[in-house]
């Protein structure tokens, strides 16, 4: 839309507003900027959730051995006072959740511990590393949600 003005016998237009097709042009670029920002988004979130993951296990995997060093055995309790006194199964922000193995062996055997925390909620999203896991001689790892390796989970 126009706007006639008049100035000293000539008549100038002047634009007072956007065209339509100016406002779909915006449009149309907004939404591809869009359509190719947000998958990036959501993959980097879900990578930043992963270290929920890994404090929590670092942090049972030290409560587990100072339980060790007390007990001289290695704990399948999570959340009790007798146990590792840990708040919940479930990991501080709510993406993981924690489980125990506990190996025991004889006298002469070594006895061996693993953390796994397996994704929940929004989380599961996350194909790339659906389970991470840490034992007693701090070996980290991580799995797809196929159960498939990957060692690029605890980088």
């Amino acid at each position: 839309m126009y706007k006639h003005i008049s100035n000293t016998g000539k008549t100038l237009l002047k634009p007072t507003a956007f065209s339509l097709i100016e406002l779909l042009i915006v449009i149309m670029i907004i939404a591809v900027l869009s359509a190719i920002a947000y998958p990036s988004y959501e993959k980097y979130v879900l990578k930043a959730h992963r270290s929920d993951a890994k404090s929590s296990l670092m942090k049972l995997a030290v409560a587990q051995e100072k339980f060790y060093n007390q007990n001289l055995s290695y704990s399948d309790d999570l959340v009790s006072a007798d146990g590792l006194n840990n708040l919940s199964s479930i990991t501080t922000n709510g993406f993981y959740q924690l489980t125990v193995t506990i190996k025991t062996y004889g006298v002469d055997g070594e006895d061996s511990f693993s953390f796994n925390a397996t994704a929940i909620n929004g989380q599961t999203n996350d194909n790339e590393c659906a389970q991470l896991t840490i034992n007693n001689l701090n070996q980290r790892q991580g799995y797809t949600d196929k159960g498939v390796l990957n060692n690029r989970c605890w980088l």
